[in-house]
Order: structure tokens, then sequence, then C-alpha cells
């Protein structure tokens, strides 16, 4: 498992690797840390109330609909100004069940290495907080599995910042009949403008790349790592603090590799472009983009990107033409309290098919102190 983490490091080095064009990161409730509550500990509650409904009529994803909320009490404790501790519970639930959909327990340690490199082990500061391309990481993984287990390192510096992670998705034992299973992400952005300038120009980098197999396993299929990775040239103008606060657009190059060559289809490398353009204001975003992409594969991005479909087995276009084009709205009440809405729509351009999709969600995330107690 090291030499191939240590693959994937080089390559995104290499590579200077890429971020995601609509922020999504108010609808995350990973706490951020807070280097003032030594000794402090807390009761917190998260709470994401969610509807998401996908109008997909096309050949690569059915359409469905997810409504329902997730709830994760936990307490938190602040050991010193440079550790803090999380454990809880994580619970699911979509309407219409009557059973808890999922219940899982929650445990994190968050430390400040320094004042701009962090560590993380166990829950992690994952999904929509990876600034990842939504054809490469899909931003409903905050609904079908947003707790991610590993570790993480995250640098945020005055015009470079830095995460990498491992999430470690299935465990095994000697003998055990299902896979290893784990993804392994790197994601960075260099600012080559000065903070204080109107105009950002930065350079995103990415690679995620996921892994099937396990030496220790007896299961029967063989061993599959995939990888994408993509870079590209982000523009962006600060207008001010009126109603349209930013206009952008930037261009993404991304890339498919089959790396063992066992992913069940006769192609291993593919590509695809991005170009996007983006109007930020007072309440969130306006994205347009169009898609390009030829043999294109990413086990964690959104399907409705994919050359391959989800649910038609065997089903294959080697090219792909979409455009797409995105709008939120997020309000924040008391801090505390968020609100916030999407619409999403995509058209593919060869099979002439529209698709679209919106989403609410309602979030609560509060912090109760209890007491202060000494660590010794």
């Amino acid at each position: 498992m090291g030499r191939w983490i240590g693959m994937l490091i080089m390559a995104a080095l290499c590579c200077n690797v890429s971020i995601s064009q609509v922020d999504q990161t108010w609808r995350y409730y990973y706490p951020e840390y807070n280097t003032d509550a030594e000794s402090k500990l807390y009761f917190r509650l998260e709470n994401n109330n969610f509807v998401k409904n996908n109008e997909y009529f096309g050949d690569y994803i059915e359409g469905y609909t997810m409504m329902g909320y997730t709830a994760q009490p936990s307490l938190m404790y602040y050991a010193g100004s440079r550790l803090r501790i999380k454990a809880g519970v994580h619970i699911l639930q979509y309407s219409g069940m009557n059973e808890f959909t999922e219940v899982l327990p929650t445990f994190s340690i968050h430390t400040k290495l320094t004042d701009k490199l962090e560590l993380i082990m166990g829950g992690l500061k994952g999904d929509v907080h990876h600034r990842l391309l939504e054809p490469l990481f899909d931003p409903e993984n905050q609904y079908t599995r947003p707790i991610e287990n590993g570790f993480q390192f995250i640098y945020t510096g005055d015009q470079f910042w830095f995460d990498s992670w491992v999430d470690w998705e299935q465990f095994i034992f000697l003998g055990d009949d299902k896979p290893e299973k784990f993804t392994a992400g790197i994601s960075t952005e260099y600012q080559l403008t000065r903070p204080t300038s109107d105009w950002s120009i930065s350079i995103p980098g990415q690679l995620i790349a996921t892994h099937l197999g396990g030496q220790i396993s007896n299961y029967s299929e063989r061993m599959q790592s995939l990888a994408n990775l993509a870079t590209g040239l982000k523009i962006k103008y600060n207008i001010g603090d009126g109603f349209i606060r930013n206009i952008g657009v930037a261009t993404y190059y991304a890339t498919f590799h089959d790396l063992t060559g066992n992913s069940g289809w006769h192609f291993n490398h593919g590509h695809a472009i991005y170009p996007v353009g983006e109007v930020d204001y007072k309440y969130g975003t306006l994205m347009a983009g169009y898609w390009k992409a030829q043999n294109f594969m990413a086990p964690k991005g959104s399907s409705i990107f994919q050359s391959t479909s989800n649910y038609k087995p065997g089903y294959y276009n080697e090219h792909r033409d979409i455009l797409t084009a995105k709008l939120s709205f997020s309000k924040t009440f008391m801090k505390q309290i968020k609100f916030s809405a999407m619409v999403e729509t995509y058209y593919d351009i060869p099979a002439s098919q529209f698709d679209y999709a919106y989403g609410l969600n309602l979030m609560f995330t509060p912090n109760f102190f209890i007491s202060k107690v000494k660590f010794d």
C-alpha cells in the first residue's frame, strides 16, 4: 500500500493536479478548528435536512429522489490549543423508511502540527471540502457516504493550499472473501497572484485514485486500481461587495487511467476538457460549462459525465459532449443555521437529451459549551 500511495503522490506533484467550479462547502458541517477553545468540552449537533430530486432520462444514469436527514450528535474536546478530539454517532434517515438507514460511530483526532499544517485521523474533513470537480467526485457523496475514515493532511498557506487524504472504505482480515477498498486523493491550488490583488489567477490540481484488492484476501476477482488526474487554470476578478461579487473563467483538463487493466472495459485511458464560466453573486454562484470527453471514467465521479452507464450493463459511448449550467443560493441565519438551494441542468448534445436536478438543504450545527476540563 505504501509504494502505491507514494506513486500517486509523485504523480500529483508532477502534474499540479483541480478544484470544483461551484463552492458547495456551505452545505457541509465539519467544524472549523477553534484555537481559542483550549481545555473546553462541547456538545455538538450536526443536522442536515435535505431534498435532492434528479430528473435524469438518458442512458447513463436513471432519475431518482433522495429525501431525509442526517444527525450527528457528538462530544468535542480541545486538549490544549493544538489537539481536538471528537466522538459521537452518525445517523442517516431517508423519508419513507421506518428504521434508520445507517447508524455509524464517529471518532476523529484533529491536530495543528503547525499554524498552517493540520493532521486529521479518523473521521475526515471530506466530501465537498476536497474541492474536487463534479465529474471526478460526485457531490451527492455527502448524502450517500458522508463519513470518510482514514487520515488527512491539510496545508493552508498565503498562496498555496494542499489537501491529501486516504479514505479506507473496507478493511479485511486474513482469508476474507471480500476485497480491501480505499480511495486516495490529493487536491491543490497555487495562487499566482497576491492575496491583496483584485485579480486571482491560480493553478488548481487534483488526483483521486481507487483501489480494490488486498494480498491477504481470498477475493476471487483481480486487483483493480483506477486513477483520475486534472489540472487547469482559473482566472477570477473581484468586483466588490455589491450584488455581483466576482466573475471568473476556468479551463480544466482531466484524464482517466486504468493502472491494472482490470476495469472490464476495452479502454485503459481517456481524457476530457472542461471550460467553465461563473458569476458569484451575494447569495451564491451562477455557472455554465462544456464537458467534452473521450473514453472517460471516474469511479467516484457523477455518473452523468461518464462514457459508461451505471445501470445499463455494457452500455458505452466513446465521446461525450455535455452543456451544463448551475445556480446555487445560500443563506446563513445566526451562524448555526444554513439554508441552501441548487438547480442543475445538463444537455447531452449528440443525444439531444435534457436532464435536470434540484435540491434543498437546511442545516443546524450548534455547539453547546459544557465545561472547562484541564488536560494534563
